[in-house]
């Protein structure tokens, strides 16, 4: 009888923690692609951060720091843990912007940069977040100038 307790006390700890990890992936990557001499990635950073805090929305953050190489193999690491290589790949070395990733399908949804300040960076990233949930997002009629656009990729794969 003991023994029997103990494995279905076992399964059901298991399954709370289990539960509790999956509920707690994020539904989108933000890769905030950095080098602490750039201005940009100063000020965006900055933003991002009280972004991130204001914006309820279900994100973790992942930096691409290249302003070291032991900061730029620990971003590597970092990118490689997610599945997101290729986005690391496309735009490792190219600061000042972050790139939002759908968690599920490592798909970019877009990315938002210094020009962004905290409130258009966390409205930004709770609509990226539904896209991301595949639910519909309710916004606000905006006659702002940025966008969400993607710079061209940095590093090109020459297939050698």
């Amino acid at each position: 009888m003991r023994k029997g307790t103990k494995i279905i006390s076992t399964l059901v700890i298991a399954t709370a923690f289990a539960g509790t990890a999956f509920a707690s992936s994020p539904d989108a990557y933000v890769v905030n692609f950095s080098k602490s001499t750039d201005v940009n990635s100063q000020k965006l950073t900055q933003n991002l951060n009280s972004a991130l805090a204001i914006s309820g929305a279900n994100v973790e953050e992942v930096v691409v720091d290249t302003s070291s190489a032991a900061k730029w193999e620990k971003s590597a690491h970092e990118a490689f843990d997610r599945d997101i290589v290729s986005v690391f790949n496309q735009w490792v070395g190219l600061p000042g912007f972050a790139a939002v990733v759908d968690a599920r399908t490592k798909r970019v949804l877009g990315c938002v940069n210094s020009q962004f300040t905290a409130n258009e960076i966390a409205d930004e990233l709770r609509k990226m977040a539904s896209k991301a949930q595949r639910k519909a997002y309710m916004s606000k009629a905006s006659v702002t100038t940025k966008t969400t656009q993607c710079p061209p990729v940095y590093n090109q794969d020459l297939g050698n």
